[in-house]
């Protein structure tokens, strides 16, 4: 049996693209291990979805401390990869993939990459050069980098969970009993929430109580429900408010408008729904550069998070306009390609050598 060994973790954003992708060779009885850090989410994450994970004790690159537990790491990879033989070595990008994709460029083992965001994060910039292939989200990121590599690059769009790829807004809309005249605004600042975004609908919360035809899917994050519950005094029997959405592709596609960071995985659902979005983009991990590449195009409004009260107004407003609602559907239609996880399995040379 063919074997290929995937590192990644830190963030959703990196491990659920990695995940879809392990799905679909899993199909094709392709075995996987995970590689990342006994710190973060994955160490949870991959084994509920019943991938053998091996812990690495890797911390952001920032100290001496880091550095050593570096050098230990790779050493430990080495030696992961030598007990494993994987046939490939695919790195989802993150620090956590540095170990293992340094041992990988030292034992020659065959390289995939994939990128979720717009511009290129420091791991798979190291690394690009050594891969046999590196898979971008955006065609943007694809004209930033040298011509020379360009045939090491294919642009295949961020792979995505079966439950974004096969879902029916109007059927989702049924299934929330949406009246026809009724909006749904969903309001996410991702799993952990987002404290400025809370803030400002909360301050906004009267505005939005009194629009009738407004239904409001609030996902606080898990730290801020119970205090952002306990403030709120009053709300239509149709508004839901929850730490976290469960079902938040059911939700996402049931909505008229989002208002959301600008996460390289959260642009990539919103494009493939084809969804209208206020986008709030933190200045950290890309994600200034994912939304510049929406608002160029006028795919989206976008606001820095100093005007997230403008950013709630914004959306209050727009929500009661079709015309301008289904001008972003328009817009943000263009940057939808195809399905993601069949390009990146059909490029994957696993059937071969262990070089």
């Amino acid at each position: 049996m063919k074997k290929v060994l995937f590192t990644t973790g830190g963030t959703g954003g990196h491990i659920y693209p990695a995940l879809a992708v392990a799905d679909k060779l899993k199909e094709q009885d392709i075995d996987i291990v995970f590689v990342g850090t006994k710190h973060r989410m994955e160490k949870d994450l991959i084994p509920n979805a019943s991938y053998r994970f091996i812990p690495l004790d890797i911390i952001p690159f920032n100290s001496f401390k880091s550095i050593y537990k570096l050098f230990l790491a790779i050493i430990k990879s080495i030696i992961i990869l030598k007990k494993e033989k994987p046939h490939a070595v695919f790195g989802f990008g993150n620090y956590i993939s540095v170990p293992i994709l340094v041992a990988s460029v030292i034992m020659r083992k065959k390289i995939y990459l994939q990128e979720q965001n717009s511009e290129m994060g420091l791991a798979n910039r190291m690394f690009y050069r050594w891969s046999k292939k590196t898979f971008l989200a955006f065609e943007k990121t694809y004209e930033e980098l040298p011509i020379k590599y360009q045939n090491k690059l294919l642009v295949t769009g961020n792979p995505l969970r079966k439950d974004f790829l096969y879902i029916d807004s109007e059927k989702e809309r049924e299934k929330l009993k949406v009246r026809e005249d009724e909006k749904i605004l969903l309001i996410t600042g991702g799993s952990q929430g987002s404290k400025d975004i809370n803030e400002a609908i909360l301050k906004s919360w009267d505005s939005l109580f009194r629009e009738s035809d407004i239904r409001i899917y609030w996902s606080t994050g898990k730290d801020n429900f119970e205090i952002l519950n306990n403030k709120i005094n009053k709300i239509k029997s149709n508004d839901v408010l929850r730490a976290y959405f469960d079902n938040m592709p059911a939700v996402m596609a049931a909505s008229d408008l989002i208002i959301c960071r600008s996460g390289a995985m959260a642009i990539s659902e919103i494009i493939q729904l084809e969804k209208p979005v206020v986008l709030i983009p933190l200045n950290a991990g890309g994600q200034r550069a994912n939304s510049a590449m929406l608002e160029e195009k006028e795919a989206a409004y976008v606001f820095d998070n100093k005007d997230v009260n403008s950013a709630i107004e914004k959306a209050i407003e727009l929500i009661k306009d079709d015309s301008k609602l289904n001008r972003l559907k328009g817009q943000i239609k263009t940057f939808k390609g195809k399905n993601a996880v069949d390009l990146i399995v059909k490029n994957l040379d696993i059937w071969g050598n262990n070089r």
